[in-house]
């Protein structure tokens, strides 16, 4: 188990800062985020024909002096925001001296210290070979040390499928909100289905593409037995310099394909390095692209 932790003067940071809804959501309490449903905040939202039994202090009483009919004053109802940190935990996400895993977990708990000091509820799950472990909704400050400990207990290991994993996952996502997947995207299978099916069940699907500077840009020549780190097989190969520019090429295209994918489905993307400076990518990337404000 490795603990986590953060300096109280970037969780301060954290704290001004808040999750930014593409649409509004249903939610369960009181919170910070606009409701489809009409309550009692204080932004005026539309009239509605007055019926036996409303309760006369919603009156419009202006509007009856004019029209002679009672109307009832409706206002936006503030909503609680489920977010649900979805971690990849396959072997790959190891490789590297286990840097992935480490920014994954890090970005998985800094999400969640800004959502629970907001009073959204927080889920989280551990995405390996299927699904390997789920945290359900966690609400409030006393959630943060559960959400923390459990991404601490995270381990990498085993193969990935995470079409699969995320719809295990979704076994445990039952209400709209934001989902955030923090992973490498290398699954043999593939990853659209299960992003796909996160949107079905109503959610506002984020992708933090994370991949170590190694892996994208190998500085290696010369004859290697290359070792898959999540099946063991192996193969013998001889790295040229036309080899590695060709390697580099299919980096690049892998990337782009997932950007354009999500930009078809209107899933928002971002490439992160292992080694970026995490309070780089929360306060600034991650607000350039539209996930916090």
């Amino acid at each position: 188990m490795e603990s986590l932790f953060f300096d109280r003067e970037f969780l301060n940071r954290l704290e001004s800062m808040g999750f930014l809804l593409k649409k509004a959501l249903t939610g369960r309490y009181s919170g910070q985020h606009r409701s489809p449903r009409k309550g009692q905040s204080v932004e005026f939202a539309d009239y509605r024909p007055y019926t036996s039994g409303d309760d006369w202090r919603q009156v419009d009483w202006n509007a009856y002096a004019r029209l002679e009919r009672l109307f009832i004053k409706l206002f936006m109802e503030e909503q609680d925001l489920c977010v649900h940190l979805l971690v990849d935990t396959s072997g790959s996400m190891e490789w590297g001296g286990g840097t992935k895993l480490k920014m994954a977990r890090n970005l998985a708990g800094a999400l969640g210290y800004l959502a629970l000091v907001n009073m959204e509820q927080v889920g989280a799950a551990a995405l390996s070979n299927g699904m390997s472990g789920f945290l359900p909704l966690q609400r409030g400050k006393a959630g943060i040390t559960r959400l923390w400990d459990y991404l601490g207990r995270m381990n990498s290991g085993g193969t990935t499928d995470l079409n699969l994993a995320l719809r295990r996952a979704g076994r445990f996502i039952r209400r709209p909100g934001i989902s955030i997947l923090m992973s490498d995207l290398l699954s043999p299978a593939g990853y659209q289905e299960g992003l796909k099916y996160l949107q079905h069940l109503g959610q506002q699907v984020v992708v933090l593409h994370i991949m170590a500077a190694a892996e994208k840009d190998p500085e290696l020549l010369g004859n290697y037995r290359l070792v898959d780190c999540e099946n063991q097989e192996f193969r013998e190969v001889s790295i040229t310099p036309m080899l590695l520019e060709a390697y580099r090429k299919q980096v690049q295209s892998f990337e782009e394909g997932i950007k354009g994918f999500c930009g078809s489905r209107e899933i928002t993307y971002l490439s992160v390095a292992a080694e970026d400076n995490l309070e780089d990518i929360l306060l600034h990337s991650l607000r350039s692209i539209g996930v916090l404000v």
